[in-house]
């Protein structure tokens, strides 16, 4: 499978809301919740399954990139650190990661996603 054709089977949101566009480097994305989708991970597909699951209940959210762990550029890699392919999930905004989620086994992991996109709303306007 691929990145488009995960989104198309997994995502709670209307697939043309997800945005797919390459992105050389961080400053490429605005504001947008980044979601490092690794298409040969369980796990990955899972937290995308689940993050959309969660965006989807919320009012207002931020913008939705999916990127494929095996397509970021060498200047990604080096801005997001070491990825694991386990669907990493970074907050950016103006170039800057202000959070970021890659346990979403984690109890609190909603709560966790709402303070991150409420934050990330709050730097847009």
């Amino acid at each position: 499978m691929n990145v488009t054709e995960i989104i198309h089977r997994y995502a709670s949101l209307d697939p043309r809301s997800i945005d797919q566009t390459r992105v050389e480097s961080l400053l490429d994305i605005g504001s947008s919740i980044l979601f490092v989708l690794a298409v040969w991970s369980g796990p990955s597909i899972a937290a995308f399954k689940r993050l959309t699951e969660h965006l989807a209940i919320l009012s207002t959210r931020p913008r939705l990139l999916v990127c494929d762990i095996d397509e970021l550029p060498d200047e990604m890699r080096i801005s997001l650190g070491h990825l694991h392919g386990v669907g990493e999930t970074f907050w950016v905004h103006d170039g800057n990661i202000l959070a970021s989620l890659t346990d979403y086994k984690r109890d609190d992991w909603s709560e966790i996603v709402s303070r991150y996109c409420d934050h990330l709303l709050q730097k847009q306007s």
